[in-house]
């Protein structure tokens, strides 16, 4: 099976799901219990989120770090079949929409989203590349969509990566 391709024409908005085609493709793609990592203000209707955000101003279940939900989820067992992993793409986009909150624990927080994604779960990405969970974690990438701003804005890049299930050896 070959990896699903999408091209879409959008402008820009402030907040990724403030974008209609965009938040129609990811509400299309969530599966099961959905953990939105970077919540944000667009609630995801008829998704059944966990939402986490640490701006007190959004609408979230959570207003924390994200790392720290990540560690807390995987202390109490907690597993999600969708994970919406939709961090500022950079420092510069932090300061001009999110107040200046970044956070430089992308890596971590990927090495343990693992922990918290059932077997065959999706994580959906948004960025400037396609970086992803990636193979050493597990994951294999299955879909890409390519959101045209027009202009000179760049891209925006979203893809799906399913985790791959864990072999059982019987000896």
């Amino acid at each position: 099976m070959g990896i699903a391709f999408t091209y879409l024409r959008q402008p820009p908005k402030k907040y990724t799901f403030e974008m209609p085609q965009l938040l129609r493709w990811t509400i299309q793609n969530c599966r099961g219990h959905t953990l939105n990592l970077f919540a944000g203000k667009t609630i995801l209707n008829g998704v059944k989120e966990t939402r986490v955000d640490l701006n007190e101003e959004m609408p979230a279940d959570y207003h924390m770090d994200a790392f720290a939900f990540v560690l807390m989820a995987k202390e109490n067992g907690w597993e999600y079949e969708t994970i919406i992993f939709d961090p500022p793409y950079n420092l510069r986009k932090s300061r001009e929409k999110y107040l200046g909150i970044y956070t430089s624990e992308l890596r971590k927080i990927k090495t343990e989203l693992p922990n918290i994604v059932s077997d065959g779960g999706l994580v959906i990405s948004y960025g400037y590349d396609t970086t992803g969970m990636g193979r050493s974690r597990g994951f294999e990438l299955i879909h890409i969509c390519i959101i045209n701003h027009s202009g000179d804005h760049n891209d925006t890049l979203c893809i799906i990566e399913k985790k791959m299930q864990k072999c059982i050896h019987f000896e």
